[in-house]
């Protein structure tokens, strides 16, 4: 798996993640950003949702991902921790990703926060690119 850093930022907090492999990356980033607010290993799944995505670049589709687990743990209260036959592929100019996502059906006034709810995901900051060994991605979110 891949690894990621907490990124202090005047008004935001941000993450720089690494990993060797699109999925990685995809995966890790989403790990990171939920442990910026809660501890999730402390939540163990247990159900999964399949979600699907399209974006017509790479960072665009990185940041509708951790959106779009954002707006299902604001609105259907799924606090995310593992994910499985995650996918990430480009065809025709368009990027796409298919994921199961394991999560735990959550009330989040009885969690135990570790820092502030995260709002979103911006493209203030955003860096995803590729060296010779791996994955780099780096972004901000709004809390």
């Amino acid at each position: 798996m891949g690894k990621y850093q907490i990124l202090d930022h005047t008004a935001d907090k941000g993450l720089a993640v690494e990993a060797a492999s699109l999925p990685d990356l995809f995966e890790t980033a989403a790990q990171g950003l939920f442990r910026l607010m809660i501890d999730p290993a402390q939540y163990p799944p247990t159900e999964q949702v399949a979600i699907t995505l399209h974006a017509p670049d790479l960072e665009m589709l990185m940041v509708r991902w951790l959106n779009e687990l954002l707006y299902q743990f604001e609105v259907y209260h799924r606090l995310f921790s593992q994910y499985t036959a995650l996918e990430v592929g480009e065809a025709d100019g368009r990027w796409s990703l298919t994921a199961q996502a394991h999560y735990r059906p959550i009330e989040p006034q009885q969690l135990e926060w570790d820092g502030a709810p995260v709002k979103s995901v911006t493209y203030h900051g955003l860096r995803l690119e590729r060296d010779s060994e791996r994955w780099i991605l780096r972004f901000f979110v709004d809390v």
